[in-house]
This record gives C-alpha cells, sequence and structure tokens, in this order.
C-alpha cells in the first residue's frame, strides 16, 4: 500500500449503514486503513448488537477508533440494554459535580460493554441563545465555570471505563441562532466576550483534554469567512497557541450542510487538515471517506498541503488507536437508575408546588410528528401515563391549529380533571404558547411543565404551578413521576439566564 494514502486514510473517521458489515463495505476497510469509525443509532439497535458489530470491525482494522457520539437525553444510541440519562442540562439543574461523575461512568460502563472506545461527549457548548434548539439541552448551562466543572466530572466517569471523552464543539455553538446540519451558523460577539464567555470551558479543560471536536460555525470577530473547522486562525491560533491545547483535534461531521454545502465534504476534509484538525469525521458514506483519503494524497502531491501537517495528524490520530477495555454485557452496572435519580433532583419549581394526584388529572402534551431532522417521522415521546396508568392524556400538536385547540379544551372541559400540561418549547411555536393561555384561562390551578429548554418559562408565567424538566426522555418523565406523584421535592435551579 501507498504509505501516503496510508497516513491520510489514518486522519479520517468513517461511518456506515447497518448492524453487520456487507462484502463490499468489508472489503473497502480491509483496502482502505481509515483510523477508525463512528457508530449512530442506525448501528446499535442494542448494546449486543453493537459488540457483535465492533468486535467485526476490529477483526478487520487494526485497533480502530470506535466512536459514538452518546450524551444522554435527546442523543441517544442505543434502543435498549443501556442506561437511560437525561439531558446535561438536567445535570446543570441538579448542581452536582458527583452525580455528573455518575452519569458518565453510567455511559462509560455502557460504552465499554458495546466494545466501543470513544464518546464524542460532553458539550461545552453555553445554552446563551434562547432560538438556539441544536444544542439546547445537551448543554449542561450558561455559567462558563459550571459547564466545565460538570463535564470534566462527566469526561473522569467515562475514562474510569477506558472511554476516551471528547469536549465539543469548539468554539462554541450556543450562541448561534443556526443549525450547522441545515446551514452555516454565525457567532457575533467581540473577542473579549469570546474568551471570558464561549472559549472559557475548553480553556478551562485544556491541560486533561485528550481529545476535543470543532464547530462548523463561524466566528465573525477571528475569521469572518471561514467556518471554525476549515479556520487555522481558531484551530491553530486559539485552540492550540493560545489556550494551550495538545490532544487530538476531531472535526464534526463534514457531511453537515455548513461545510457540504460551501467548499463541498473532500474539499474541506483537506481544507481541515491544512488548518489543524487531526481527524475529519466523514459520518455517513464510506466511499465519500475513501475519496477524501485519495483527495489528501493529491493535495500533498500537489503540494497544497504538507506532508509535515499530515503526518502529525496522523500521529496524534494514532494516539487513540488502542486496545479495548471490554466490559461484560451481562456486568453489573455501577449506578443503576441513575438518570432517573439525576431527573428527579433536577426538576425545578419556578411557581406553586410540585404535586399533582394522578386519580385526579389528566395529561395535555404538544407532541410533534417530526422533530431533530427526521422529516416525516412520528416520533412518540415516553408518555406520563406510562409512570401512573389512572391518568387520562391528550395529545396536541406541537404547533396546533385553532381546530386543534378547540378540541382539546373541549376534551379537557367534558373530563373533570385537573391538567398536567407538558410544554415542549412554547417560545419556538407561538400557538402552542397560546393554546396553554387558553387552558390556564380554563384551569388557572393546573400545573405546567417545561420539557426541553426552559426558555419557554418566561410566557407561561400566568400558571400558578410551574416546573422546569429540562427533558422528555424515559429517564426524564420517570423523575417529574417521582416526584410529582411523590413528595413534591423539587430542589433543582435554572441553568440558564431566563429574559422576562
Amino acid at each position: 500500500m501507498n504509505d501516503l494514502l496510508r497516513v491520510a486514510a489514518g486522519t479520517i473517521l468513517t461511518g456506515f449503514d447497518g448492524t453487520t458489515l456487507e462484502p463490499q463495505l468489508r472489503g473497502l476497510f480491509s483496502r482502505v486503513p481509515f483510523a477508525g469509525f463512528v457508530l449512530f443509532a442506525r448501528n446499535t439497535p442494542d448494546l449486543a448488537a453493537c459488540r457483535a458489530l465492533t468486535d467485526e470491525l476490529c477483526e478487520i482494522a487494526w485497533r480502530p477508533i470506535l466512536a459514538i457520539d452518546a450524551e444522554g437525553g435527546r442523543v441517544a444510541r442505543f434502543a435498549s440494554g443501556a442506561e437511560i440519562l437525561p439531558p446535561a442540562m438536567a445535570l446543570g439543574a441538579a448542581q452536582s459535580v458527583s452525580l455528573a461523575r455518575a452519569a458518565g461512568e453510567a455511559m462509560g460502563f455502557d460504552l465499554a460493554r458495546a466494545g466501543l472506545t470513544v464518546d464524542f461527549a460532553p458539550v461545552l457548548d453555553l445554552a446563551l441563545d434562547r432560538a438556539n434548539t441544536v444544542i439546547g439541552t445537551r448543554s449542561f448551562g450558561a455559567g462558563p465555570q459550571q459547564v466545565a466543572e460538570l463535564a470534566s466530572a462527566f469526561a473522569s466517569g467515562l475514562r474510569a471505563y477506558g472511554i476516551t471523552p471528547v469536549f465539543k464543539h469548539f468554539p462554541g455553538h450556543g450562541a448561534t441562532h443556526g443549525d450547522s446540519h441545515l446551514e452555516l451558523p454565525f457567532v457575533d460577539a467581540s473577542r473579549e466576550t469570546l474568551a471570558a464567555r464561549d472559549f472559557a470551558p475548553f480553556a478551562a479543560v485544556a491541560d486533561v483534554a485528550d481529545a476535543m471536536m470543532t464547530a462548523h460555525v463561524v466566528v465573525r470577530a477571528i475569521d469572518a469567512t471561514r467556518p471554525a473547522t476549515l479556520s487555522p486562525l481558531l484551530l491553530e491560533g486559539v485552540l492550540r497557541e493560545e489556550i494551550g491545547f495538545r490532544g487530538v483535534c476531531f472535526t464534526d461531521c463534514m457531511q453537515m450542510q455548513a461545510v457540504a454545502a460551501g467548499p463541498g465534504t473532500v474539499p474541506a476534509v483537506v481544507a481541515a487538515i491544512a488548518a489543524g484538525a487531526d481527524c475529519a469525521l466523514v459520518s455517513h458514506d464510506p466511499y465519500l471517506a475513501a475519496e477524501a483519503a485519495d483527495e489528501l494524497v493529491r493535495a500533498v502531491e500537489r503540494g497544497d498541503l504538507a506532508r509535515e501537517r499530515l503526518e502529525v495528524a496522523y500521529a496524534r490520530t494514532s494516539r487513540l488507536r488502542r486496545l479495548r477495555d471490554v466490559q461484560p454485557l451481562d456486568g453489573h452496572a455501577p449506578h443503576p437508575g441513575i438518570g432517573r435519580r439525576i431527573a428527579a433532583r433536577a426538576l425545578t419549581v419556578v411557581a406553586g408546588v410540585a404535586h399533582a394526584d394522578p386519580t385526579a388529572s389528566i395529561v395535555v402534551s404538544f407532541e410533534a410528528a417530526t422533530e431533530e431532522g427526521a422529516q416525516g417521522r412520528h416520533e412518540r415521546h415516553t408518555s406520563l401515563r406510562s409512570q401512573a396508568p389512572v391518568l387520562e392524556e391528550l395529545l396536541v400538536p406541537l404547533d396546533p391549529g385553532d381546530a386543534d385547540v378547540d378540541r382539546m379544551l373541549g376534551a379537557l372541559h367534558a373530563s373533570r380533571r385537573r391538567a398536567i400540561v407538558l410544554a415542549r418549547r412554547a417560545h419556538v411555536y407561538p400557538a402552542q404558547a397560546r393554546a396553554i393561555g387558553r387552558i390556564l384561562e380554563l384551569q388557572p390551578d393546573a400545573l405546567v411543565i417545561s420539557l426541553r429548554e426552559p426558555f419557554d418559562i418566561p410566557l407561561l408565567r400566568a400558571a400558578r404551578h410551574l416546573l422546569a424538566a429540562y427533558g422528555d426522555d424515559a429517564a426524564s418523565i420517570g423523575g417529574i413521576a417521582d416526584v410529582i406523584f411523590g413528595d413534591g421535592g423539587a430542589p433543582g435551579v435554572l441553568p440558564v439566564a431566563l429574559d422576562g
């Protein structure tokens, strides 16, 4: 094999479809020595299937990096067999370093059972922009120091089970309106503000971080034209020289529209490595990843990319290629039920009392048929009724029309039960906020619970009883039930600043 191709491919991580390797794909991975592989829910229906797949990948490739981005909350990859964790923002509300470490240990244990070696977590982005839903509750909160402390504790839990954490997304994606999966977002702040705010969590962990991941965002105060992933001013100037990071710099997926719709995936891989990234992710198309490896070779041969830069990237990335610290599939979990306990600890009373009688309550749940990029696919959320079957339940569209609201109010009136309203991003969906206002006119004593980002709370202040829960995964719903149908103790603290 061409030695230059070996080095070039060793700076690329690729993903693929399926839970087993088809012969053609197996042949590709045998020919092209990628640094490793990144798995998603499409590869991991359960822990056992994931373990079988990672075992198979280790038979083909030499000590591959076996990565996943498992954060908890809505960024969870296993349909079954793993501890369900609430979003990072729940840990921010719980304000507990020990719980953050326990969450990391629970995650690390499951990932080690699945045969993985790297987790693209935790998130260091700050929850700053109320319109930002790509980060949202994936963030621990808005305070740089608290975010760094909780993320560091979570990372130490991952390391306890041999999983390398990857802090992300440098230089920060939390102050943007746009979603880099779909478009190129911009950060507008002074250099001084960036240093004290967005960059601060990354600087706080730089000395102990083995790896970080870039964001495809333009930071206008530093590089007005190039996203951070492609910017030597940010990757070399800020991340390496100012912050002092010496570990592996991964890119976010190079098939995301923020870069794919601009320079294109293959040219962007070359530009990212030239700018100072060490390992580029091509998460969906392994043949495109192979094309990128070939283009890296041609770029060196043309003189567009210094071979020394490519060799440095390869050497850094190779640090993460090691034997796995595999845990037995039937091993004893370190913290069974920790996700639900975190969610209960995180539940925050904004107004009134966190209590409801399930025998006399009806859940009004605002739900989406399409969210998180899953266009046209119905996504059914965990039901609060699953925790108390005596509850009645009304499902209302996330962005309801007038007829939806009228039907909901009629059914609510006919039920003669007190409403438990589950709000989902009412600050993004004005019709939902208006519908909740109508419910409160009918039932001023209704219990309103803000799920997901708590930025909708200022719109819900009319509620006498108002809670923030930060998630709608099974752990979060279980934690809500434990509190409101139990002793009503909700000690959480809002981890973000609210308008109004």
